[in-house]
């Protein structure tokens, strides 16, 4: 932890009590002359006992402590006389009134009564004789659907969602079994548990599946939807059998409209312009590179909303539907029966389609049909796995594809990461290596800032992530550079000459501009 002399970033306008409260919380407190409710306390059980979970969730209210005989209480709506008397009469007391911003008071009736929740469930599930391996349907069945591995594995998925997690993990090991988070990129370790509830909550994720819940020793892919506050979470189950029992990776997808538009992915002005050109063509192909879980989709959904107001045949082939648009087609991949990138490429063809988008270039096949698509009158918007936008047109090349249909077709080359934005409450100097700093070319007079963990952040020093990326323009002097011989160098030269910023050096911008901490912009690095 960082002394009190420790240099820190205030957000503009961040003054005293109030710093982090949105201003209609803090002009509530003023306009009524109540305090602002301080959230980062632990809340005692006893005094949470004071208000039922669903009272508090469904009213916005937080019992916080005592005041003499009064109880204080966090509630984002003051002027709500009704919940104020319900209140009174639940508690039998008088209340002291405290006012707190409603997305930080949602978030904190959560994290107290989740707790309570699980810490009950647990103790219930640990007091049962269930055996370590139910064998029989009807009792792992009757196991899983018992009320409180129903409501555990509820709060596990609740908790997952309002904690902006892209995936969860349940990691059986010798003694324990952990459970895992990944949020912003980093894999959280949340709570451990016992090994003899193991069976209870892969059953109960089985069902909600909707696998075979007595199948051990194979592999098993499930999904299933959910509901939080009005959005529909798609969730994909991936149970894999371990030598310590049945480990489960859970992807927790946001089933929303793509609403982003290329303006506000975290592109240059330059780059909004060269991209906007690209999606302006009636044929040819546009790339987006990066490795799994960079952002792709959310790049190609933008460049969609770009397209879809010029009242075009649009169809998309994905694996899954990620994002959800009107007035657009598309088509989920099911390799189980055989619908694969390739066969559903080759069939919309006969669709009539003016624009199409593949979910990923994954084999010769399909980037031989896409290509070829592109330079037959569509537009062809698709996703790679390489590490630079030069390395793309090389590994095409490699697939196969002719460089003359290559240069004919090539619009663009967006290659992408996704890295960690600094708090803004909690920023400090950051201290790079030297050795850092000598291979991003970067001298001792430049200065970085990291966050270092606060309220704000739940102690991660992170806010979110956004996009650094290096964007290649196929000028006719590039296309010139597209031979069968193709020299990566050289085409690096020209992209560079055209314009293009290196990824790294895109990063490495983004932390001179206090943005992310220098170490995110190394882990951008080609080599």
């Amino acid at each position: 932890m960082n002394g009190p002399d420790a240099v820190r970033d205030q957000a503009p306008g961040e003054t005293g009590a109030a710093a982090g409260h949105a201003p209609s919380a803090a002009a509530l407190a003023r306009q009524f002359g109540l305090p602002l409710a301080a959230l980062d306390a632990e809340i005692p059980r006893e005094v949470l006992d004071e208000i039922p979970a669903h009272f508090a969730r469904s009213r916005c209210v937080l019992p916080l402590g005592y005041a003499g005989d009064q109880l204080r209480v966090a509630m984002a709506s003051p002027t709500n006389t009704e919940t104020e008397q319900l209140l009174q009469f639940l508690t039998g007391r008088s209340l002291c009134i405290e006012v707190a911003a409603e997305d930080l008071l949602l978030a904190k009736i959560d994290a107290c009564y989740e707790r309570i929740d699980d810490s009950e469930d647990f103790a219930a599930l640990e007091a049962s004789t269930a055996p370590e391996s139910a064998g029989e349907r009807h009792e792992l069945e009757a196991l899983s659907s018992a009320r409180p591995v129903v409501r555990l594995v509820s709060n596990i998925l609740l908790e997952a969602i309002r904690r902006r997690a892209s995936d969860v993990h349940i990691r059986p090991g010798e003694k324990d079994v952990e459970l895992i988070f990944r949020i912003d990129g980093e894999l959280i370790l949340v709570r451990r548990f016992s090994r003899a509830l193991l069976p209870a909550i892969v059953g109960r994720i089985k069902i909600l599946g909707v696998m075979d819940i007595t199948e051990h020793r194979l592999p098993q892919d499930g999904q299933l939807r959910v509901r939080d506050r009005g959005r529909m979470i798609d969730i994909r189950i991936s149970i894999m059998p371990s030598v310590e029992g049945a480990s489960v990776a859970m992807r927790l997808l946001l089933s929303r409209v793509g609403t982003n538009d290329i303006g506000e992915i975290g592109l240059s002005t330059a780059d909004q312009r060269h991209l906007g050109d690209a999606l302006e063509h009636s044929h040819g192909m546009l790339l987006v590179t990066g490795p799994t879980g960079s952002g792709k989709s959310t790049t190609l959904y933008a460049a969609l909303n770009a397209v879809v107001r010029r009242n075009l045949n649009i169809i998309t082939v994905e694996n899954p539907v990620e994002f959800h648009v009107p007035g657009i087609t598309q088509i989920p991949i099911n390799a189980d029966i055989g619908m694969t990138f390739a066969k559903a490429l080759r069939n919309i063809l006969r669709h009539d389609p003016d624009v199409i988008m593949v979910g990923e270039i994954r084999d010769e096949e399909t980037a031989r049909i896409a290509v070829e698509s592109a330079q037959t009158g569509h537009l062809l918007l698709s996703t790679l796995h390489t590490n630079s936008a030069v390395a793309t047109v090389s590994r095409l090349l490699e697939m196969g594809i002719p460089a003359y249909l290559l240069r004919a077709t090539l619009l663009g080359v967006l290659a992408q990461r996704l890295v960690r934005r600094n708090c803004v409450y909690c920023r400090v100097p950051e201290a790079p290596d030297p050795h850092v700093r000598e291979l991003l070319g970067i001298g001792p007079e430049d200065i970085f800032l990291r966050g270092v963990g606060c309220r704000h952040c739940a102690g991660t020093g992170i806010a979110g992530r956004r996009m650094t990326y290096e964007y290649l323009v196929a000028t006719p002097a590039l296309r010139r550079l597209i031979t069968a011989d193709l020299d990566e160098a050289a085409l690096q030269e020209q992209a560079l000459r055209d314009g293009m910023v290196a990824l790294t050096a895109h990063a490495v911008g983004l932390a001179r501009n206090h943005e992310i901490p220098l170490h995110e912009a190394y882990l951008t690095r080609l080599e």
